[in-house]
């Protein structure tokens, strides 16, 4: 009760404050303080006795102070030079060729962040996707397409409107003294798989040039790395990239790398979208985020979209077994497969851990046919020894396939969030379908869902049976979503119902090709396995275990807080690593949509009013109090145990349990 009546004080004084505001006066800056609030509204808050509980309690949940640390009297100066490595797609895509069906009105104008990529999609849907959809053979440009990353600090900023990024890093950073030429955005074209970006765009060279650049403009100040995510893979594969250009690189122009909610194992969305075209939230949010996902397209549509970007594949989960756990080496985060199965057979082929999973995709069966794409074939993703005769770009990435760099000197800051269910594993059923009317129009109920739920093909024509006694539907044409399927379109109702009958009795293509994220699983009220509510609990088909609401607490924290210290293989120089957790602590949606100055979600982190004063000092050279963990979550259990799994990888042992 307390905290809500906090809240609530909180929210009178920010409406108090803008009711109050005179038109020429000063703005307020925005703080979670009274100090500089106008004298009238503090007065007015005084007499309701809301002053003290504002102030007096603000600190407890750890957002007082000002939303702006570069501002307080106590920031630091500035002192290293800075290179932010955003994440996956995080950076504008612009137009450089455009297709005829944009024109060359479009010519640098975004496809990807800002309003005109709003623009393209609304005039050509289609069109668009042309644009931003990769080849999926060359993994590059589509013919006569040519889309490259936007540069300079507007390149990461903000997405669309007021959607911020990296605005208010650099903002803050800007507070304490730095200029443009002090900061590098290095942006990059997220679709891409990592050999890619240097072969077609040169750039790993490009940012060894520009942060050498910055060093040396500096006086020899070397260069703080502030990486988000996926770009924290990036940065892994150009440590390796570089140190094979010129070895002790690292060690001579980096003094830190600090990695934000960095997927440095890898996240389990990616992997549902390759095996189905489907992620958390489509599985999840039903039809709604169906239609905002995918534009009535099909999950076939989706896959290969997905199949199309070597970026989204770099953050496929890595480790096998070793580091997600399976049901005979044991479990680690959750007590559950990858994925499971809610029929009784298993026509796929499929086994649960990811060694079958992968596996697949090795023996070139057609239900995964990605062994020649360079999606997949840019990384590997099993545990190798490292041997530094070995120069392999594809392990580049990988953090259990390739050490640190030979750098005694650099320090590694580790910060993310944890505390927030985040996809884990996956139920699957077969002849799994959905569908929609053939003439473009939304079903009858609504006016924005364009596909029906999943379902199985029995309760799909049950309900095409209920809509066919409706008036204006029987005769309408209808489209059917059933994977291997290219078009399935009927004229009306009742030969789609026929169609189906159909597919019943003689099932064509095989089972596995229907295969679909089981959106109506949901684990039994008695179903807790590990007594928390959340590991191996199932819904919508979908089980959740500890994270950041995006990558798993095992990918988040692994390697910061066991794998570079427990396994010196990974780390031969002894580089100084450190794990910094923080508390999911939102605020009123009323208050700030984005989750407030104390959010540790995976993206708003970023803006994270606690994490940016880190930074600041991070980048002034003040780290001596960051040189500790700060540990909320259970990392501290598993990490010891994926360690004694990698252990035996390493040492040619059996991963079964004894």
């Amino acid at each position: 009760m307390q905290k809500r009546y906090v809240l609530l004080a909180v929210l009178v004084a920010i409406f108090a404050t803008k009711w109050w505001y005179t038109p020429g006066e000063d703005t307020p800056s925005l703080t979670l303080t009274t100090d500089s609030l106008p004298e009238r509204v503090k007065k007015w808050l005084d007499n309701y006795n809301m002053t003290e509980v504002i102030d007096g309690n603000l600190e407890a949940f750890g957002i007082s102070g000002s939303v702006r640390p570069g501002l307080s009297p106590d920031a630091p100066a500035p002192k290293h030079p800075v290179v932010i490595v955003p994440g996956i797609t995080s950076c504008g895509l612009e137009v450089w060729k455009a297709h005829p069906c944009l024109g060359d009105s479009f010519f640098r104008k975004r496809v990807w962040g800002d309003i005109s990529m709003a623009q393209a999609i609304l005039s050509n849907w289609s069109c668009w996707l042309h644009h931003i959809t990769p080849n999926a053979t060359t993994g590059s440009d589509r013919d006569g397409v040519r889309v490259r990353p936007a540069t300079g600090l507007r390149s990461a900023d903000y997405f669309v409107g007021n959607y911020w990024l990296w605005a208010r890093a650099i903002q803050n950073l800007a507070d304490i003294g730095y200029n443009e030429a002090d900061i590098l955005l290095a942006c990059f074209d997220w679709r891409l798989a990592f050999p890619l970006l240097e072969e077609r765009d040169g750039y790993f060279s490009g940012l060894k040039y520009d942060i050498e650049k910055l060093v040396v403009r500096h006086k020899g100040e070397k260069a703080v790395i502030l990486a988000h995510s996926m770009g924290s893979l990036v940065w892994q594969y150009f440590m390796n990239w570089v140190e094979a250009e010129e070895e002790g690189w690292v060690d001579k122009n980096i003094d830190s790398f600090v990695n934000i909610a960095g997927a440095m194992l890898g996240a389990m969305g990616p992997l549902a979208a390759y095996i189905s075209g489907e992620m958390d939230a489509t599985a999840a949010m039903g039809p709604f985020a169906t239609y905002v996902e995918s534009f009535a397209m099909s999950f076939d549509e989706m896959r290969d979209i997905y199949w199309s970007m070597g970026g989204l594949a770099s953050i496929l989960p890595v480790g096998g077994p070793a580091v997600w756990g399976s049901q005979s080496s044991g479990w680690t985060d959750t007590p559950a497969d990858v994925v499971a199965f809610s029929d009784t057979i298993n026509a796929s082929g499929l086994q649960g851990d990811l060694d079958s999973i992968y596996g697949s995709v090795k023996k070139k069966k057609e239900f995964l046919p990605l062994h020649n794409l360079p999606s997949w074939t840019a990384y590997d993703r099993d545990i190798h020894k490292p041997d530094a005769k070995t120069k392999d770009p594809t392990r580049y990435a990988n953090p259990l396939a390739t050490p640190l760099p030979n750098a005694p000197n650099l320090k590694i800051f580790c910060m993310y969030g944890t505390g927030q269910p985040t996809e884990r594993a996956y139920r699957y059923g077969f002849r799994q379908i959905r569908w929609r009317w053939g003439d473009n129009a939304s079903l009858p109920e609504s006016i924005i869902f364009s596909w029906s739920s999943m379902k199985t093909i029995e309760d799909t024509i049950a309900e095409l049976e209920s809509y066919n006694k409706k008036e204006n539907c029987a005769l309408r044409p209808v489209k059917l979503d059933a994977r291997g399927f290219a078009d399935l379109t009927f004229q009306n109702i009742s030969e789609a119902i026929a169609g189906l009958e159909d597919l019943i009795q003689n099932p064509a293509p095989a089972l596995q090709d229907w295969m679909r994220i089981d959106s109506g699983y949901h684990s039994n009220a008695t179903d807790d396995p590990w007594g928390n509510g959340l590991d191996g609990r199932y819904a919508y088909g979908v089980a959740k275990t500890d994270g950041d609401s995006t990558v798993p607490l095992a990918s988040l924290g692994y390697m910061c807080h066991n794998g570079w210290r427990d396994l010196p293989e990974f780390n031969p120089s002894g580089v100084k690593v450190w794990t910094k957790e923080f508390k999911h602590l939102p605020s009123s949606l009323l208050a700030d949509a984005r989750g407030g100055p104390a959010t540790a979600k995976h993206v708003e982190i970023i803006g994270n009013v606690e994490l940016l004063t880190d930074m600041l000092n991070i980048v002034a050279g003040n780290t001596t109090y960051l040189q500790e963990d700060r540990i909320f979550s259970n990392i501290t259990t598993l990490g010891p145990m994926i360690t004694e799994r990698i252990r035996k990888v390493l040492d040619g042992k059996s991963l079964e349990k004894s």
